[in-house]
């Protein structure tokens, strides 16, 4: 639709700047301006100014110049008819309807959105009825209190099939209309009955926040557990996600966007800080919700260097969930580039994100997130899962399943990267295999390579490692005296193994009459957590790091039995591993910070972090 300079002119007289403004900046008057830090790139000093006299923003940081339509599509991430039609709407202005065809498709959408609308406030009002009695406690039993069913206008659709019409029919809606979004089926007769009967809804919003459909989980044990509106002139399933207006706002927040299985799950990571969760409405994830998330990042050149913008896919622990993740990964590599991509996090345990988080709380997820795998890594570990790697027909499907994957990639530049990447893992790894299989007798333990044995993947293994590194303190104390150092300052990335380590090195420096023993760092820690701990992240790590089934592989010289030499030879070869990955990333952020600048700074940091990685391989070989 085209719009009249008179009636943009007359809404960026009606909408102050400073107002739509101040509702996602934190901004402080300066005279007759307004100034804050610039949501659109990086900084800390404020350099972003409004001037609602001159009706325009501008950033003496980056140039990012505009006017109040321009902010709302670069920050909302809108097209620009739907920013001028919500700033219409905040300007109390009709929106411009050219011919009577367009006028009479705004009416149909305006009078679709009112039914969903008002059928929202009905179920809502069902679940405290007398009728709504279970579906209320079965929302309570899952952990949400009033404030939390109110917020995410969560429903109940009664049994009683006719309930639902004879309501909105009282308010002029008829069969057909409430059957035009959904709400409504016909029998073969004729005869009108709900949609959606006996179930918890979930309403789901557009891109605006809007009701457009709902999601209904059966209350007992029918079938199907949950049913999704069916597709409709406002609503198509495969394009939206459930929590997307939400997500639009949270990235702007500097909150990561994640995408999840169920509305529960949103629901309960929302409600723990996450507002960036969404999830895909009953199907596996689609192309075109792919393009949505992707939608929602900034331009590439506005993009704070030091932050992550991908979106993460966590998908359940169980196989079903794994199963989703392998989908989701292969219908990902075509659209692939080098401004949209996805990080891949894994959950244990056969737990969905709800479960965790009501069981091990922020701190919990906090750790799985940190533990998220970039596409390639995820990709190397899906090709090597389950793999013997025994024989050359082993190895040839191994590097056959890669160089499948690479092929999907459309992009090219990032298709020949990927290609290399693959190519120097592949080599690396079957020569790292020669070498062990030279000096310890083919490296076999159970039938199988070692490193397949330990599961350290070649560059995001940090979690296992940093709970090997526990472990040897814990189960050694002697190692303190001699590495107490570099202990405390490990640059852990998860923060329950991070807390952990704080725990440990306190019980130290605290001071001994006697040398400490395994057993006493043990009962101290266990009296530090309460035993049950009521912090479940740090209580999950401590049982981590006790459980005897972690020292299998590298993990070995980590056991309580082990000797002493062994315990130190072991920490020294983990911590070297770890201290070599961090010049790695160093050397990485260092070599994109000198494409940057040129600098004689930031190559001089360049050719020091260059020597350092030298040295790490030349004592390796």
């Amino acid at each position: 639709m085209s719009f009249s300079p008179s009636f943009l002119d007359e809404i960026r007289t009606r909408v102050p700047l400073s107002s739509v403004v101040s509702a996602r900046v934190r901004m402080l008057r300066a005279g007759r301006e307004f100034k804050g830090c610039c949501p659109f790139h990086h900084e800390k000093t404020p350099s972003f100014y409004v001037n609602d006299d001159k009706q325009f923003y501008h950033c003496f940081g980056c140039g990012a110049h505009g006017d109040v339509i321009g902010f709302l599509m670069r920050h909302d991430r809108l097209s620009f008819p739907e920013a001028v039609e919500q700033l219409a709407g905040m300007a109390g202005l009709p929106m411009p309807v050219e011919t009577p065809e367009d006028r009479a498709h705004h009416d149909v959408e305006k009078k679709l959105y009112a039914i969903l609308d008002r059928a929202t406030a009905w179920f809502e009002a069902q679940l405290f009825e007398p009728h709504g009695k279970a579906a209320l406690a079965y929302l309570k039993k899952r952990g949400l209190g009033d404030e939390a069913i109110g917020r995410f206008r969560l429903g109940y659709a009664p049994a009683d099939g006719q309930a639902l019409l004879s309501a909105l029919g009282a308010e002029g809606f008829s069969s057909d209309d409430l059957a035009a979004v959904g709400l409504a089926k016909k029998t073969a007769d004729g005869k009108a009955y709900s949609f959606f009967r006996d179930r918890v809804l979930f309403p789901v919003g557009d891109r605006r926040g809007r009701t457009v459909a709902f999601g209904g989980r059966v209350l007992g044990n029918g079938e199907p557990k949950y049913l999704n509106s069916p597709d409709h002139a406002l609503f198509k399933k495969g394009s939206l996600l459930y929590g997307l207006s939400r997500a639009r706002a949270a990235l702007a927040q500097g909150q990561p966007l994640i995408v999840v299985e169920g509305y529960m799950d949103v629901i309960t990571l929302v409600e723990a800080g996450y507002s960036g969760a969404v999830a895909p409405l009953g199907t596996a994830l689609t192309e075109d919700q792919m393009q949505a998330l992707w939608r929602l990042l900034p331009p590439m050149d506005t993009r704070d260097p030091s932050r992550d913008y991908s979106p993460v896919l966590c998908f359940d622990g169980d196989q079903a969930g794994q199963r989703a993740a392998a989908r989701a990964i292969d219908r990902a590599l075509p659209l692939l580039s080098p401004a949209n991509t996805f990080r891949i996090a894994t959950l244990s345990g056969a737990k969905d994100p709800d479960e965790l988080i009501r069981q091990e709380g922020r701190s919990g997820f906090d750790s799985v997130l940190s533990q998220s795998l970039p596409m390639i890594d995820a990709l190397w570990q899906q090709a090597l899962s389950g793999r013997r790697l025994q024989t050359p027909e082993d190895r040839a499907a191994f590097m056959s399943a890669l160089r499948a994957w690479v092929r999907q990639i459309k992009d090219q530049s990032l298709r020949a990267l990927y290609g290399n990447e693959f190519k120097n893992r592949l080599a690396d790894f079957f020569q790292g295999q020669a070498k062990k299989g030279r000096t310890q007798g083919g490296g076999q333990e159970g039938g199988l390579p070692r490193y397949v044995q330990t599961r350290l993947p070649p560059r995001d293994g940090h979690k296992v490692r940093e709970k090997i590194l526990l472990a040897f303190m814990v189960n050694h104390p002697a190692l303190f005296d001699e590495f107490g150092e570099a202990f405390m300052l490990l640059d852990l990335k998860t923060p329950a193994y991070r807390a952990l380590r704080d725990d440990v090195a306190s019980y130290f420096l605290q001071g001994c009459e006697a040398p400490p023993t395994t057993e006493d760092i043990r009962r101290a820690l266990m009296e530090e957590q309460g035993h049950t701990s009521q912090d479940g992240g740090k209580g999950a790590a401590l049982r981590d790091v006790l459980s005897p089934s972690m020292y299998i592989g590298a993990a070995k010289a980590a056991r309580p039995e082990a000797p002493l030499e062994e315990a130190r030879q072991g920490w020294q070869a983990i911590w070297k591993m770890m201290e070599q990955e961090q010049v790695e990333n160093d050397y990485a952020r260092a070599c994109a910070q000198y494409r940057a600048d040129g600098s004689p700074e930031s190559e001089a940091r360049v050719k020091a972090l260059r020597e350092r990685l030298a040295a790490f391989r030349a004592s390796a070989s």
